[in-house]
C-alpha cells in the first residue's frame, strides 16, 4: 500500500457511520481510492515515496487517455480530496497533494424531461390491469413522477410511511434527512388499487424490497412504450417532476424542499434548463435566420 493510503478502510468506516453516507456512495469511494492506490503502486518506483501533485496529474492524464469522462474524473478527485481531508484531520498526515490540483470543468448539460403528455398517455391509456403486477408498477411510476423520489428513497419506503388520512408520505432521504411529501388523489386511488402487503411498499415475493436494477428495468420498459426520450430511467422521472412543477409556476424553494436538496444551488439547474430551452426556441425566430 502506497504511503499515505493505508487508512482507506478506516476512512470508509468513518464516512459510513459518521457522515451517514449510503452503501452505494461508500462503495463508490472504495472503488475510486483503490483505483488510485493501484495506479500509484504500478507507476511509482519507490513505494514509500510521499504522493505528489505530479503523480495525481499523471493519474488524471491516464484516465483521460482511457476515455473516462470528465464527470467521473471529477468524482474520483472529490473522493481523493475527502480522503486527504480525513487523514489530515484524524491521522496527523499533513501531505496535501491535491492543493494545486484543479478538477476538470464539466460540460453544462440540459436536463431533459419526459413530456407531460407522454406521461399522461402512459398512466391513462396503458392496460395496467392486463399486466402481471401492473397496478403496482403503475403506482411505482406515479410515486417517482408525482413525488420526485430518488431511486434509493423509493425502494426503502415502507407501508407504515404512508398516511392516507393526512394525504402525505414520509421519505427518508440522503444523510437520513426526513421529508414529508403530499399525495394527490390519483396516488391515493393507486394505493387502494395496488395489492400491497408486507413491510416495504414495493416488496418481492421473498419479503425483500425491490432492488435498483429491477426498478430500472420496469421504468425503462414502460417509458419506452410512450416516449422517445433518450433517457428513460427513474432519475428522469425525478427531473420531469421538478421541471413540470417549475413550468407550471411552482416556487423554486418549494421544489427544493420536495426534492430534498440540501441547497438551492442544486435546484437551480432546473431554471438554467428552462433558459437553455428558451435559447433554443429563440433560434427559430425569423430574424435569427436573416
Amino acid at each position: 500500500m502506497p504511503a499515505g493510503l493505508e487508512h482507506i478502510k478506516e476512512f470508509i468506516k468513518y464516512i459510513t457511520l459518521n457522515k451517514r453516507m449510503s452503501e452505494h456512495t461508500a462503495q463508490a469511494y472504495v472503488v475510486d481510492l483503490e483505483q488510485f492506490s493501484a495506479f500509484i503502486t504500478q507507476s511509482s518506483s519507490d513505494r514509500d515515496e510521499t504522493i505528489r501533485s505530479k503523480q495525481i496529474r499523471t493519474w488524471i492524464a491516464s484516465m483521460s487517455k482511457q476515455g473516462i469522462s470528465g464527470k467521473s474524473i471529477h468524482r474520483k478527485l472529490s473522493s481523493l480530496r475527502s480522503y486527504y481531508k480525513y487523514v489530515n484531520t484524524f491521522k496527523n498526515i499533513e501531505n496535501q497533494p491535491l492543493a494545486k490540483i484543479s478538477s476538470p470543468k464539466l460540460e453544462k448539460r440540459i436536463v431533459k424531461d419526459i413530456p407531460a403528455l407522454d406521461l399522461f398517455n402512459m398512466f391513462k391509456n396503458f392496460p395496467w390491469d392486463e399486466q402481471k403486477d401492473g397496478k403496482k408498477d403503475r403506482l411505482m411510476l406515479l410515486m417517482l413522477y408525482s413525488c420526485g423520489l430518488r431511486l434509493s428513497e423509493l425502494i426503502n419506503i415502507k407501508i407504515k410511511d404512508i398516511d392516507t388520512a393526512k394525504n402525505e408520505i414520509r421519505v427518508l432521504g440522503k444523510r437520513n434527512k426526513v421529508r414529508i411529501i403530499p399525495l394527490h388523489d390519483e396516488l391515493l386511488d393507486a394505493f387502494k388499487d395496488a395489492d400491497l402487503n408486507g413491510s416495504y411498499l414495493f416488496e418481492r415475493e421473498n419479503g425483500k424490497a425491490y432492488y435498483p436494477m429491477l426498478v430500472n428495468r420496469k421504468v425503462h420498459r414502460y417509458l419506452k412504450l410512450f416516449s422517445s426520450a433518450h433517457k428513460t430511467n427513474p432519475h428522469t422521472l425525478r427531473h420531469s417532476f421538478a421541471t413540470h412543477l417549475l413550468n407550471n409556476g411552482a416556487n423554486l424553494m418549494a421544489i427544493k424542499d420536495l426534492l430534498g436538496h440540501s441547497s438551492l444551488a442544486a435546484t437551480q439547474v432546473y431554471t438554467k434548463n428552462n433558459i437553455e430551452k428558451l435559447k433554443q426556441m429563440h433560434k427559430l425566430h425569423p430574424r435569427n435566420k436573416a
